[in-house]
């Protein structure tokens, strides 16, 4: 069996789709996410993926939160794949969809379908008692770093402060929060024909809108004009001044986020690759284009 699959995992597993142990067969590790240990597996003729959680999420991560968005998620029809999950241990069971094809970024079809699930949520009035601020998590996971004395990279203080004005600027903005994915990039989108489902609801809660947007466009290779186009396909019309503005500050705050934890993932020694690089990058340029717009009158 692979790493991290053993008998008290099956024991779960068959504690939940009553069945015997020995009915878990053709287990193979998944390598997609970023985030946690997944694991395909069949019983009884039916596809399963199991997760589990990765090094350091417990401090990250909220379960219970994750299981209420989850249920809220299966309700609106936008993840159908899933069954269960363990709200304190965080370890969870979906189904498998059979002949999904990778989301592209640069597909229409793809991009309008993953935004209208994102409309879907945030205007479903579905409200859950947690909240996620992005720019406060990714404060919250600096002062983690900080406890760990882990070395910051250069010219971090720099775009600390950029992204800390940029903040003040959106909360001026005064937009109500609702609930949201907050980690809306490609490798939770399972496409399969007419078909989509949102995946991996560990960072959902009351946030603002225009922070899945933010994560959707941040983990692309969209550059600002492909960013407009896609918060224009958000809205499903052309966007305010006002709107566009905001919702590329978020671009910028929500690659800080994901860098600092990047950043963070590499002190626990689960280092991401170029995701660090792209975060990093998109932070510095997307943070100052969106600040000019704030501050050029």
């Amino acid at each position: 069996m692979p790493l991290s699959f053993d008998d008290s995992v099956s024991a779960d597993i068959a504690a939940v789709l009553s069945c015997d142990p020995g009915d878990i067969e053709h287990i193979v590790s998944i390598d997609e996410g970023l985030t946690n240990r997944s694991f395909r597996f069949d019983c009884r003729g039916e596809t399963y993926v199991y997760r589990s959680p990765g090094a350091g999420t417990d401090k990250i991560i909220d379960r219970a939160s994750e299981t209420f968005s989850q249920s809220v998620a299966k309700k609106l029809d936008i993840d159908g794949t899933f069954i269960y999950e363990d709200p304190e241990k965080g370890w969870k069971i979906s189904r498998f969809i059979h002949g999904c094809v990778e989301f592209d970024y640069h597909d229409e079809r793809h991009v309008r379908r993953a935004l209208a699930l994102a409309r879907r949520l945030h205007r479903s009035g579905e409200t859950s008692r947690w909240t996620f601020d992005v720019y406060k998590k990714a404060e919250e996971i600096r002062a983690l770093l900080d406890a760990r004395s882990f070395a910051l990279p250069d010219g971090f203080s720099a775009l600390e402060k950029r992204i800390a004005r940029l903040y003040r600027h959106v909360c001026s903005d005064a937009v109500a929060p609702c609930l949201c994915h907050n980690d809306f990039y490609a490798p939770n989108f399972l496409v399969k024909d007419d078909e989509m489902h949102l995946i991996d609801w560990e960072y959902s809660a009351m946030s603002d809108y225009a922070s899945d947007l933010g994560t959707f466009i941040c983990c692309s290779d969209y550059d600002v004009a492909d960013a407009e186009r896609a918060i224009a396909l958000y809205f499903d019309r052309k966007p305010t001044a006002q709107e566009k503005r905001h919702c590329l500050a978020y671009v910028g705050i929500s690659s800080y986020y994901w860098y600092v934890w990047a950043l963070y993932k590499e002190a626990c020694g689960d280092a991401v690759g170029a995701w660090l690089d792209l975060w990093r990058r998109y932070a510095d340029d997307f943070g100052a284009y969106a600040l000019a717009l704030y501050e050029k009158e």
